[in-house]
């Protein structure tokens, strides 16, 4: 009997009774949502090939990025198509590194090239509405999160064939000799409950592609590699990569798609190491009509001898909930077990785990003894990933739990980040986090970075992120490298004889490990005069590092137009750290129109003029992304089901979800 006669022929007491328990079971899994819910949703496409086209507007994504020394400068090629029978508007939640000031789109239509403007991020929204009312194809890219943009594209024509490209630049940084670049390439779901809910309800609410389908968005990434020194090392632990040599300094690389179709589902990482174990150290200058601007990055001292560091006390905050089963959780436990191993005796440590509530091992720290570090690997092995992720209210308690005193104490958080409550999570490590510092693990193959990056910076600590099992051990050893090895305290920028100004970040943080020391800011008058950096070295020394502004301009000259956009992108990282209020606001907007940059009150936008002939106004399409490698269903749940746009599959495992789902959907419809 069809799905639809079944329910039809049922009194409404039994039909009532039916779905009554076809919601409750589709509750427990987790697999949908409801219409007015923001929270992410699953989207199965329609059964007609037209329905499923209009349905997946995105067609291609392609990433061009160009590394020089350690600045990227990436170009982000989208095609957007219209494959069905009606006009469309398409809306496309994309990552980007958190570091990216992003700086330039255009949008090509119909032959034209369009220019986008920067304009203050309401004006921008009224002027692309107002292009859609007017039947006009156009686009409005607005960043929902320091790493999180939406990409809006209105009036897609049956037929159609729209280019948008995005610019944007960043610093590469860099552990030791070895540099690291990720470009992120999907948006995890997001846990929108708790007191982040409010600001889930846009781009938050996202449909995703069920655990195991793959994004038909083809993917590609092309990389030229220019270190100015020689490389010791090239390689791509992320994706499967074809690499060429040019020359001891050079390098390119594109994707190696023989190797499946799964390419956009994780962060792609590239790492690379340069010859004699040096750190690509100095001074880049740029003289402008207005302001001159510099970037300084530095060589570490020699990190300090473990006989010389402290008694440490740990408190890791483990992230179990339902986004974390699998590799996540796994992976938390082998951490946990090799950070712990690796303490002193005179050490101590807790642990907090938390989903929905949240659980410590101890009121008090405990002893690094085996019996310790045996009952906290039961203590997390009793638990089951799964439920939302309240982070807020886990950061509150292990702040509050008592330990540390005499100590250096050191609070981890492991989590994959899939919230929305970002903010909230910032701002209470930054009013309690008191005399400890904050590093934040993230796990997954698409990590929240923003999240992670955030609360590692309001807590002066530093970020780790796990994309899969076989970086876990190196990251562990780096974690406990970087947190027993502070190297550079109390660090001062001075100036002989030129006038610095606008120096980020501000206030500079203490450096740990061996991390480059990267300052941005301005620089008055001729190329001449020296940058000092002073602080506290290991044991107490102090250390003094001078550059000559001259020398710098000779060997490098005063032409860099990217350091403008980095330092005004720097600036806005740590005004978004302070409270919001019309001052902040003001300077964050008067940044980006200033330096045309893309920020949490400025967007771009582009309009083709014009009008396309069509009846109606266009209906409103979200690109579904896939799941993140590794993230099971168990990510898109937790509240009134739903799926979205579900054709009616044959009857099975997975089949008999979605035909129950299409039943409960057509019957609210019906209602």
């Amino acid at each position: 009997m069809a799905a639809s006669t079944l329910t039809n022929a049922m009194n409404p007491i039994h039909r009532i009774v039916y779905l009554a328990v076809v919601y409750g079971f589709l509750s427990l899994t987790g697999l949908v949502f409801g219409d007015d819910a923001a929270a992410p949703y699953f989207m199965i496409p329609g059964s007609s090939a037209e329905t499923a086209a209009e349905q997946l507007p995105l067609k291609s994504t392609a990433a061009e990025v160009r590394i020089d020394g350690t600045i990227a400068r990436v170009k982000l090629i989208q095609r957007y198509g219209n494959a069905g029978i009606k006009p469309i508007e398409a809306v496309y939640v994309f990552p980007a590194s958190t570091r990216a000031a992003v700086h330039g789109m255009t949008l090509t239509h119909g032959g034209k090239v369009i220019t986008a403007r920067i304009r203050e991020s309401v004006k921008a929204k009224a002027e692309y509405e107002k292009a859609k009312q007017e039947k006009k194809t156009a686009a409005l890219l607005e960043e929902m999160r320091p790493n999180v943009f939406q990409m809006s594209v209105a009036n897609l024509m049956p037929g159609d064939d729209v280019k948008v490209e995005i610019e944007w630049t960043e610093t590469v940084p860099a552990t030791g000799a070895v540099y690291e670049y990720v470009l992120p390439t999907v948006v995890g779901p997001r846990y929108t409950g708790g007191s982040g809910g409010g600001k889930g309800a846009g781009w938050a609410a996202n449909p995703h592609l069920p655990q195991g389908v793959d994004s038909p968005t083809e993917f590609s990434l092309g990389i030229s590699l220019d270190t100015t020194l020689p490389l010791a090392e090239c390689v791509c632990p992320s994706h499967p990569v074809k690499v060429e040599f040019q020359a001891r300094d050079r390098a390119t690389l594109v994707l190696d798609h023989r190797h499946g179709k799964d390419i956009a589902n994780r962060d792609f990482i590239l790492r690379w190491k340069l010859g004699n174990d040096a750190v690509d150290a100095g001074l880049l200058l740029h003289r402008g009509e207005k302001k001159n601007h510099f970037l300084l990055q530095v060589a570490l001292p020699e990190r300090v001898p473990l006989e010389q560091v402290p008694g440490r006390d740990y408190v890791m905050v483990l992230d179990i909930s339902g986004s974390m089963r699998g590799f996540p959780v796994d992976t938390a436990k082998q951490l946990l077990t090799d950070l712990i191993g690796g303490l002193r005796p005179d050490d101590t440590f807790n642990v907090l785990t938390f989903a929905s509530g949240s659980a410590a091992l101890s009121e008090s720290p405990l002893d690094a003894t085996p019996d310790n570090i045996a009952a906290a690997l039961k203590f997390i092995d009793r638990d089951h990933a799964g439920g939302g992720t309240e982070l807020e209210a886990a950061l509150r308690r292990a702040l509050a739990l008592p330990g540390g005193e005499g100590r250096s104490r050191s609070i981890l958080l492991v989590t994959d980040g899939y919230i929305t409550a970002e903010e909230e999570c910032r701002k209470l490590v930054r009013e309690n986090i008191g005399q400890a510092n904050l590093f934040a693990f993230g796990i997954g193959s698409a990590v929240n970075r923003q999240l992670i990056e955030l609360v590692a910076r309001a807590g002066g600590g530093e970020p780790v992120v796990v994309t899969n099992s076989e970086d876990a051990t190196a990251a562990a050893r780096r974690f406990r490298e970087e947190v027993s090895n502070p190297v550079l305290a109390k660090v001062r920028i001075e100036a002989e004889g030129v006038e610095l100004g606008g120096i980020e970040p501000s206030p500079h943080p203490d450096v740990f490990a061996s991390r480059p020391l990267v300052i941005t800011g301005t620089w008055s008058g001729e190329p001449r005069g020296k940058i000092v950096v002073r602080g506290i070295a290991g044991g107490g020394k102090a250390f003094e590092k001078t550059i000559d502004l001259a020398e710098a301009a000779e060997a490098k000259g005063v032409d860099h137009p990217t350091l403008p956009v980095l330092w005004a992108r720097e600036r806005v990282r740590r005004l978004t750290d302070l409270p919001t209020d019309a001052d902040v606001v003001g300077e964050i907007t008067a940044l980006g129109l200033e330096h045309a940059l893309l920020t949490p009150y400025t967007s771009f936008v582009a309009v083709d003029e014009t009008p396309q002939e069509m009846n109606g106004l266009a209906e409103t399409v979200r690109q579904p992304l896939p799941l993140p490698q590794g993230v099971t269903n168990a990510a898109v749940g937790g509240s009134a089901p739903m799926v979205k746009n579900a054709s009616v599959p044959e009857p099975g495992a997975i089949g008999l979800i979605a035909l129950l789902a299409t039943l409960l959907a057509a019957q609210r419809r019906r209602d």
